[in-house]
């Protein structure tokens, strides 16, 4: 049924006819699991309106964001991708690492590792993900120990070089050694559009990362 609601949102009749809203949201923490339900309204003048109710359930959710207004525009073409760079944090292998030294340009050295996260993940991890995004911390602490994808490992040693810092990788995490962390079937359900920002660059789309999703017609 997800499918099908899918495949509605991305026709040029939905987007120019329908409005979509979020009526409803409710997280529960005994298990995990969102629920949101949607209005979808006819809006052309020629069209009779109609209105429809549907609630989507995500199970085993591992995050959310975005969901604060009931009206979602322009985000409201549905995807679920099983590959992308939200999900690097969930179901990739991570490195961890030793950071040694402090940068000469705390504000650059920062700036430089932001810059490469765009570049790499499109923003959808960033530096306060994996590193202390603080000035007064650079000048406490010569080390610090970070976890990151290791996807990432290269340009961010790469990074630290530039700035005379030793990177050393301490343990590859791999599989089930992550234990909690380990999400591999997570999946992300984005509320996007493509024509104003690919799905693969963050520019503030409601989202859900979790492990399954469900979508029925309630009216």
């Amino acid at each position: 049924m997800i499918e099908d609601l899918i495949k509605r949102t991305h026709t040029d009749d939905f987007y120019q006819n329908c409005d979509f809203k979020l009526e409803s949201f409710n997280f529960k923490t005994s298990d995990n699991t969102v629920e949101m339900i949607f209005s979808i309204n006819q809006t052309s003048y020629d069209i009779p309106i109609e209105h429809e109710e549907w609630k989507i359930t995500c199970r085993n959710t591992e995050k959310y964001y975005g969901f604060f207004w009931n009206i979602l525009l322009p985000y409201t073409k549905l995807k679920i991708l099983d590959k992308h760079p939200a999900l690097l944090l969930y179901n990739h292998n991570e490195l961890e690492c030793e950071i040694i030294g402090v940068p000469k340009d705390i504000n650059q050295f920062i700036a430089d590792i932001s810059m490469i996260l765009e570049r790499k993940t499109g923003n959808w991890i960033t530096v306060t993900d994996i590193l202390w995004n603080s000035e007064e911390h650079y000048k406490l602490f010569n080390k610090r120990n970070i976890s990151i994808p290791k996807s990432i490992g290269k340009p961010i040693k790469e990074v630290c070089v530039k700035h005379n810092l030793t990177f050393k990788v301490t343990y590859e995490v791999t599989g089930e050694d992550k234990r909690y962390a380990h999400k591999q079937k997570s999946k992300i359900l984005i509320f996007g559009n493509e024509d104003v920002s690919p799905n693969d660059f963050y520019l503030k789309q409601p989202y859900v990362i979790a492990e399954d999703f469900i979508a029925e017609r309630i009216k």
